[in-house]
């Protein structure tokens, strides 16, 4: 019975929300869960006001834990106000809450582990500009579901952030640099597709978060700046093994050329100072070789953030501007 009325109806069961509202699931095969669906909410009474989606639901005494919305679930809701989505839900699929244009309030749990693309596109809380913050980013929750494209140079996700949404950065093709905090647990899929300027990608947290299907489509040679004693963790992580990761060690650092004191190398605004020098002649190149400065000791202005060889006597290291 149950198959047959899957294949006429396109879902499982319907049963009644706590708020009232009737919702419709599927049980995802060989387990004891199910995904919230749309039914073709234009042949079926949509919800309506405040929706809270159950952590559970029983369907001819068998209980099922619900652990996904579908693509599309709720999509077109137009009188759907808020929403509260429970603990145990992992998965928020593509347009899932999109074109929701009464949609003020979405509270989201713990441990999703994908938010997909375009979720909550074009629903009041999405349209309303007082809800991007002042980086430029739509957060809900711990989330950050969306970046300004206009963004240029150099952006940083608030800490506190557990997780980004599928696109989150796509397309913002003016950004150099993007800071991610230590609290960052999982990328979205396609989070920096087309992000073609990026040059730097920061992360804070020691533990590589997990990577969305093809969270780096069509950019190229960018670093992965990762925290210091954390680069084999990165590389032997999936997704990130193959990528340029450098290790970003807290300043200052030192080069001992020969029958020499420590050289002093910081980090400051907008390039790097070098001291302890004794009138040496030190070289400032990028990673491809090509010599960006030189300088016997003070002030050297970089041209943008990123990677670059300080050298003198035959010694060099890495600095991360």
């Amino acid at each position: 019975m149950l198959l047959a009325a899957t294949a006429a109806r396109a879902f499982d069961f319907r049963a009644p929300a706590p708020t009232g509202q009737y919702l419709y699931y599927t049980v995802i095969a060989g387990t004891a869960n199910v995904k919230v669906v749309n039914p073709n909410w234009d042949e079926r009474t949509p919800p309506t006001g405040t929706l809270q989606i159950p952590a559970t639901v029983d369907n001819e005494g068998t209980s099922y834990n619900v652990t996904e919305i579908d693509a599309r679930a709720f999509q077109n809701c137009d009188a759907l106000t808020a929403v509260t989505v429970p603990e145990g839900v992992t998965t928020i699929g593509m347009l899932a809450f999109a074109f929701c244009s009464a949609l003020e309030s979405v509270e989201l749990p713990d441990g999703l582990a994908r938010i997909g693309l375009g979720a909550f596109s074009d629903c009041a809380f999405y349209t309303n500009a007082a809800n991007w913050q002042d980086d430029g980013i739509l957060y809900l929750n711990h989330y950050a579901i969306r970046a300004q494209r206009s963004h240029t140079g150099t952006l940083t996700v608030a800490e506190g952030t557990v997780g980004t949404a599928d696109g989150a950065f796509e397309n913002c093709n003016q950004l150099e640099r993007i800071v991610l905090p230590t609290t960052l647990t999982m990328i979205g899929g396609t989070a920096f597709q087309n992000c073609l300027s990026m040059d730097t990608l920061e992360l804070l947290s020691t533990a590589p978060p997990t990577l969305g299907t093809n969270a780096f489509q069509a950019i190229e040679d960018f670093t992965v700046l990762v925290p210091c004693h954390s680069g084999s963790t990165y590389s032997a992580a999936s997704g990130w093994s193959d990528r340029n990761i450098v290790e970003h060690c807290e300043q200052p650092v030192g080069i001992t050329p020969a029958e020499s004191t420590a050289v002093a190398i910081t980090a400051v605004d907008g390039g790097i100072a070098i001291d302890g020098t004794e009138g040496r002649l030190f070289t400032v190149s990028d990673l491809m070789g090509r010599r960006i400065a030189e300088s016997r000791g003070g002030f050297v202005a970089l041209p943008c953030h990123g990677v670059y060889v300080v050298g003198s006597e035959g010694r060099s290291i890495k600095i991360v501007y």
